[in-house]
């Protein structure tokens, strides 16, 4: 009896890591990096792309440029083993930017990997840079859309728009946020200026962080509290 109250912290010390650990092919989806920027300038984009399916490969990406907040300049990193193209064309109803009528903008932007070798495989991802602009000055928010192809031509479509307070949708598009303070360590570009303080680091941090190191404070204290409860009930004297 006396190795029970440990043989329950054990347990309980087990569980909360099973609380803890990394999150299925369920919540990786597409994402962007940062989270937000500056309404009116250029930014520079990272969409970070995971493989989610270990029999098949990612062989290409596509986002999608939304019509409603157009963008018409897109300049793409180059990626070694990637091809990307910068599609552009009429809007299929013009949008008033500022004093100046858009007609024609950036489409989408999509990236082909130029070998087998050079697909995402397995449990990888692999991150997809471009800079855009200028962003719309109105709005609080960017929504962009992503296809991602695999190579047995199996189509992942991140398409779905959050609803402000809802749940997350099973295939999410990618949302920029727009934020004035956004601009703070960024230059002209949206390139981060050196030395400068950034909230990209924090914007890129996973969702679930927070919530996972608040449940790993419940499951310690309620062991805790249990372990302490099971040796004052054993520790008394029959009668």
């Amino acid at each position: 009896m006396r190795h029970v109250p440990t043989r329950v912290a054990l347990a309980l010390l087990v569980g909360a890591a099973i609380a803890l650990a990394p999150v299925g092919p369920a919540q990786a989806h597409v994402s962007v990096s940062p989270a937000q920027a500056a309404p009116g300038g250029f930014t520079t984009l990272t969409f970070r792309v995971p493989n989610e399916r270990a029999e098949a490969a990612t062989t290409s990406v596509r986002i999608v440029m939304p019509e409603a907040t157009p963008i018409t300049s897109a300049a793409v990193h180059k990626l070694a083993g990637w091809r990307a193209t910068v599609e552009d064309g009429p809007l299929a109803t013009p949008v008033k930017v500022g004093s100046a009528t858009v007609t024609e903008a950036i489409t989408s932007v999509t990236w082909t990997a130029s070998t087998a070798a050079d697909a995402i495989d397995g449990t990888q991802y692999q991150e997809f840079s471009v800079s855009v602009g200028p962003l719309p000055t109105t709005g609080d928010r960017i929504v962009f859309k992503a296809l991602q192809t695999y190579a047995d031509g199996v189509v992942s479509r991140w398409i779905e728009e959050p609803t402000p307070g809802g749940p997350e949708p099973e295939n999410p598009a990618i949302v920029l946020r727009l934020d004035k303070a956004a601009a703070t360590g960024v230059d002209e570009h949206g390139m981060p200026v050196a030395g400068a303080p950034t909230t990209a680091a924090v914007a890129d941090r996973p969702a679930g962080v927070a919530l996972a190191v608040a449940v790993a404070g419940v499951v310690l204290g309620a062991a805790a509290l249990l372990l302490g409860l099971l040796n004052r009930t054993l520790g008394r004297p029959r009668r």
